[in-house]
């Protein structure tokens, strides 16, 4: 292992260097002392500058690094930088115009891949299948309606997508008149690629069609906005339901999965 990582630095080395004289030949960017003194070369691919860092480069401030490769990214409008340290140390700078700006540094080596991945409900087994519980409320101008409403659906691709049947029951209240109302439907949902790891939010986006049967019937087009937040053995869900005939409504309940084990008999 410790061999193809020298391999591999070699390589880059060999890449850098070259590509080095390629660029100074172009634009005699990386023959600024004050580069060269830090940058011993680099390269460009796919709108990214990768630049190789000597020891030294460890030694400045943030804002003296911005400061070099604010020059260097001056003849590449639009160029995001990777610096690569020395071993499996990395920095990211992004592009604002004709300058970069500091994101993050990191080391391959030690990445804690759980750190990266969505967010997922707690289960035993391998099942997908959850079920979940809450309310949903909307109401104005005299007018109010409230239900129970459950979902029972599975986790799809990579738990990012979720689909489901769902049933509403409740009333619609408009003055002193008070009726049942009632409805059945499906629902998908999108769980959105990042976390807020500090609270262990999930945002989601989603749609659904639904039929009501209760007091009126029609069908209905529904668009879905919300949270998930892990808490517990499952997620605290909190959003916005928009209706073409419902208008808009809030949200509330808490998803479950089922467990996977099954019972072994003695």
């Amino acid at each position: 292992m410790k061999k193809i990582k020298i391999l591999a630095t070699c390589i880059f080395m060999l890449l850098a260097y070259s590509s080095t004289l390629e660029a100074q030949t172009k634009t005699k960017k990386l023959s600024d002392p004050s580069v060269v003194r830090y940058i011993v070369g680099g390269f460009t691919k796919e709108q990214k500058i990768h630049l190789a860092a000597n020891a030294d480069y460890e030694t400045l401030s943030l804002q003296q690094k911005q400061d070099i490769l604010n020059k260097v990214a001056q003849d590449f409008v639009g160029y995001d930088i990777s610096v690569y340290l020395g071993g499996q140390e990395r920095e990211l700078w992004l592009a604002d115009g004709n300058s970069v700006l500091y994101i993050e540094k990191w080391n391959n080596d030690s990445l804690k891949i759980e750190d990266y991945m969505p967010l997922e409900l707690k289960r035993d087994g391998d099942t997908k299948v959850f079920y979940y519980v809450g309310g949903l409320f909307s109401g104005g101008d005299g007018y109010s309606s409230g239900s129970l409403n459950l979902r029972l659906g599975s986790y799809l691709y990579k738990n990012l997508i979720d689909a489901s049947a769902t049933l509403n029951l409740g009333y619609n209240k408009s003055g002193k008149e008070s009726k049942f109302a009632g409805d059945v439907g499906v629902d998908s949902r999108a769980y959105l690629p990042f976390r807020i790891k500090n609270v262990n939010l999930s945002p989601y986006a989603g749609a659904g069609v639904s039929y009501s049967f209760s007091p009126d019937t029609y069908f209905e087009l529904r668009l879905l906005a919300g949270a998930c937040w892990f808490v517990g053995p499952g997620s605290l869900d909190i959003g916005v339901q928009y209706g073409t005939k419902s208008d808009l409504s809030l949200t509330l309940g808490y998803t479950f999965r089922f467990t996977g084990k099954k019972k072994t008999k003695k």
